[in-house]
């Protein structure tokens, strides 16, 4: 059986894993577009990653979202907007570290969150 690549591109899965990097337009092309018609390792390796980073953030966000904020005021440092901001930057540098794996083709697991990810999200697989 032939397979088919979107747009004539056969990488071994690097686009895919790149493209799923760009939130829910990007993750949806990687997987639907990319990794369905030719699945591989490394494109179901970071289609993992990234559901899981964006889900783990987004459960953040919105758990902070929802804290109380004098709760958080009685220091003064650490109030709600500077916690949203360090969120921000730790999935910056997350998101950063599995862009840079997926562009280099390799497989190398988000730093915390990378093991977990393969284990929760099993289901996307390279058959």
């Amino acid at each position: 059986m032939e397979r088919k690549y979107l747009f004539g591109i056969d990488d071994g899965g690097r686009t895919a894993g790149m493209v799923s990097y760009f939130f829910v337009i990007g993750w949806s092309l990687g997987y639907f577009g990319f990794h369905q018609p030719n699945k591989n390792t490394l494109s179901a390796f970071h289609l993992r990653q990234t559901l899981f980073l964006y889900l783990c953030f987004l459960l953040v966000w919105f758990a902070l979202s929802l804290m109380p904020a004098p709760i958080l005021l009685q220091s003064g440092l650490l109030t709600v907007s500077n916690l949203k901001f360090l969120v921000v930057a730790l999935f910056l540098a997350l998101w950063l570290s599995g862009l840079s794996a997926a562009s280099n083709a390799e497989e190398k697991p988000i730093p915390v969150l990378g093991g977990l990810a393969q284990n929760v999200f099993a289901f996307i697989r390279e058959e």
